[in-house]
């Protein structure tokens, strides 16, 4: 074999850098492109969540007002499996724990989990993983298939959109995991469920 062949076989060092030159380019230009259709993909997966969640709180309090029930009640009986339990507004606030009111991480996780069947995995937060110096907490169990955590606090103080609710304590917070880390200042994309007049709204730009 002649030293011209050996020469035909590889690459001169000059098209090795045209090679990756044009692979960033490539990566500049399409890359972007990829992401902001990852987060369309995200939005309209988060939109449709809230009214998915919206539709279902309407029916519980259409059962309520069919079963003429007087105030609070304990296992709605005429929606879904029946073990939701109604506030005296006949919002879902409660399951597992038989409460008319919410007042723990894991009466919100049982309105979700009761309300969506189908429904995205959920696992109420822990309080003792808070990040940074929010109130507010978030699940630590980040890379198993938990899409999102439930939580519950007396006060919410870093929402991006107002909260025109009466009382922060009876807002149940449905926080995606999807796009956000446990660092400081990642966005922390947040479906809020009022449970004393049903309104639900989605805040993608939250951040804590």
């Amino acid at each position: 074999m002649t030293a011209g062949s050996r020469k035909c076989r590889g690459f001169t060092l000059v098209a090795l850098v045209v090679v990756i030159l044009l692979l960033a380019i490539l990566a500049a230009t399409f890359l972007p492109r990829f992401t902001d259709t990852s987060e369309q993909a995200f939005t309209a997966k988060m939109t449709s969540l809230r009214g998915t969640l919206a539709s279902a709180i309407s029916m519980y309090h259409a059962a309520w007002q069919v079963a003429q029930v007087d105030g609070s009640q304990v296992d709605l009986g005429t929606f879904g499996l029946g073990d939701l339990d109604a506030n005296a507004f006949g919002y879902p606030v409660s399951g597992r724990r038989d409460q008319p009111v919410t007042g723990r991480d894991m009466d919100c996780e049982d309105v979700w989990r009761g309300l969506l069947n189908p429904a995205p995995v959920v696992a109420e937060a822990d309080p003792n993983k808070e990040i940074g110096n929010s109130i507010n907490h978030i699940e630590p169990k980040l890379g198993t298939d938990v899409e999102f955590v439930a939580g519950q606090d007396a006060v919410i103080a870093d929402a991006s959109i107002p909260l025109p609710f009466a009382s922060n304590a009876q807002i149940c917070q449905f926080i995606a995991l999807d796009f956000q880390s446990v660092q400081p200042g990642a966005p922390k994309p947040t479906i809020f469920y009022d449970t004393q007049t049903g309104v639900v709204l989605l805040d993608l730009d939250r951040v804590f």
